[in-house]
């Protein structure tokens, strides 16, 4: 063999290695989000200067699991990353993986894949999960029905999270350079287009969380639409303060009363998510609340938990409009708006940790 056949032979077994090893994923170090640039100064978010902190480490570990999941030679490599990060923004890295399954996958989503090599494989995570799907549809101006295609291959009751991740993408990176970029949920079909208003509202968190007036005046602008924009709003605020609960409290009743019942309801979704994230660090925010709150919180996660369990059962095709009515009408009949105390004797506790605090 001459010198030339050696440098092909040496060639095609430097792209076997590549190729075997994965670490052809280097070609896309370009197409990584920049940490750096995801920050509130940077994006002009209104967010008080004691909370640029929580905020920027929400959206650093966001893209560092996008990235993680984009280049990572293994496929494991990105939930190392997710796994390793802190609990507190651990969901958010997963979030931003979810978002980097696609381009992972050479651009070709496959709902039966992501179903059972994302979300069964760290169901914890399983929200975050479906809602880091439907950004990337945002992220690449997917049609209506292009998102509505994989919405229908995924699990029937959460794959409608696509449609808040959806709705989120063009809150939080197009809404303050064009408010009129809400058109675009006209064209959604049914109750895909209330929760992508749900979307929008937990972006409104991010984008307007300094300026309540400011904010309310947003949210009245949408009309209809403006009781799943709070929804959104008391999810989201919950979401990322989950130890600092008068946060959220606090904005409720600073709110029109006519919104309460979907704050509410988004503050239940938003807690029945970090408990199944990580329930040993919602144990112990739940032990920094007061009796009544706490009472109110565990109840309220734990009913949400019922009617998941239920609808799932019955398998019906509207299941997470159901949910979402369910929980609200159950929250506005025993729980004190907002979430401060028992209406009347409701359930057991969450957990056995939770009786004994």
């Amino acid at each position: 063999m001459g010198s030339f056949g050696y440098i092909v032979l040496t060639a095609a077994l430097a792209v076997v290695v590549l190729l075997v090893s994965g670490w052809w994923r280097l070609v896309f170090v370009p197409f990584r989000i920049r940490p750096a640039r995801m920050t509130v100064d940077r994006l002009g978010l209104a967010v008080g200067r004691a909370d640029m902190e929580r905020v920027n480490g929400v959206l650093s570990h966001f893209a560092g699991g996008f990235n993680a999941m984009l280049i990572s030679p293994t496929w494991s490599g990105w939930r190392s990353y997710g796994n390793s990060c802190p609990v507190l923004f651990r969901p958010f890295a997963h979030e931003g993986a979810a978002m980097g399954y696609t381009p992972r996958r050479l651009f070709r989503c496959r709902p039966e894949e992501f179903e059972a090599s994302v979300v069964k494989y760290q169901p914890a995570m399983r929200y975050m999960y479906y809602v880091g799907l439907g950004f990337w549809s945002g992220m690449r101006d997917h049609s209506p029905q292009r998102l509505g295609c994989i919405v229908d291959a995924l699990d029937p009751l959460h794959g409608c999270l696509c449609y808040d991740g959806y709705g989120f993408k063009y809150g939080f990176f197009d809404y303050l350079k064009d408010p009129d970029i809400v058109w675009r949920f006209d064209k959604l079909e049914g109750y895909a287009r209330n929760v992508a208003y749900q979307g929008l509202g937990r972006s409104f968190w991010f984008l307007f969380m300094g300026d309540h007036g400011l904010l309310i005046e947003r949210i009245s602008m949408l009309g209809d639409y403006a009781p799943d924009v709070a929804a959104g709003l008391g999810l989201a605020s919950v979401f990322v303060f989950p130890d600092r609960l008068e946060v959220s409290r606090g904005l409720g009743m600073e709110l029109p009363e006519t919104w309460h019942d979907d704050f509410h309801l988004g503050m239940c979704f938003g807690l029945k998510a970090r408990s199944i994230c990580h329930p040993e660090q919602f144990e112990r925010d739940l032990g920094r609340l007061e009796s009544g709150v706490r009472a109110a919180v565990c109840a309220s996660v734990q009913e949400c938990d019922r009617i998941e369990e239920q609808l799932r059962a019955e398998q019906c095709e509207d299941g997470y409009q159901r949910w979402r009515g369910l929980v609200s009408r159950w929250m506005a009949n025993h729980i004190e708006f907002p979430l401060a105390g028992l209406k009347s004797s409701v359930s057991q506790p969450l957990s056995k940790e939770s009786a004994a605090l």
